[in-house]
This record gives C-alpha cells, structure tokens and sequence, in this order.
C-alpha cells in the first residue's frame, strides 16, 4: 500500500509528498495560480510518463539495449464537456539503442507500466471528509 499527503500551501498551490520527497503544484497564473508547479494534469501525465520510462529502461537494461538518451513525450487532449483527458498520445525515443526485433518487447514492456494498467482498468476511488 502506497501513501501519499497533499498539503495546501496558500492560493491555488499545493505540495504532494511521499516517502521523502516532494513536488509543488499549482496553477498558472492566467488561471489564478502563481505557476510555482506543474498543474495537476501535468503532474499525472509526468507520473504517466516516468512510469512508462521506468519499465521501458528496466526492460533495456535486461536486453542490453542503451536506454541513455531515452525521452517520452506526452501529448493529452480534454474531452468535448472538458472534464477529463480523452486522449494520450505517447512518443518513446530510445537514440542509443537499436530495438530490431525487440520493438514489440519494448512496446509490451511501455504497456505493462503500473500507471497505464490504473487507467486501463478504472480503480474505485472513494473520497471522504474527515
């Protein structure tokens, strides 16, 4: 079981943190935010993301392939209503390694990321007020 604390910090912001570390989030300012952070949107797509890098770089390393050099870009789009991402493209580059044969094993490794399998298979998300 994973644990995380969401801490307001004033105006629109707030700091998440885990373990021992934390990030900031917040709103731009054309929003009513003072864009200390990333938006709640982007702290999700970079959560997405990082997961994705993490299973692609571990699936690297076993198949000796170079993952340095590796970046993933995100691209999301909101709903007609905008109440939710309808849309995630992501673009994996790997410019050390030559995938050959293994461009499937690395895509399948990108889709067994923990965070994609979360939004593939909705979880229950309850929410109460202490």
């Amino acid at each position: 079981m994973g644990e995380l604390k969401v801490d307001y910090t004033g105006g629109i912001g707030f700091k998440a943190s885990a373990r021992e570390h934390s990030i900031t989030i917040d709103l731009p300012k054309d929003k009513g935010g003072d864009d200390a952070g990333m938006t709640p949107p982007e702290a999700f797509m970079a959560s997405l993301g990082s997961c994705i890098g993490v299973y692609v770089a571990r699936y690297c390393n076993t198949a000796k392939l170079d993952p340095k050099g590796m970046q993933i870009t995100l691209n999301w789009h909101l709903s007609d209503d905008k109440t939710r991402i309808s849309t995630i493209d992501v673009t994996l580059k790997l410019p050390n390694a030559e995938p050959g044969k293994r461009e499937r094993a690395i895509l399948d490794a990108a889709h067994r990321c923990l965070l994609h399998n979360t939004i593939l298979v909705q979880p229950q998300i309850s929410v109460k007020l202490i």
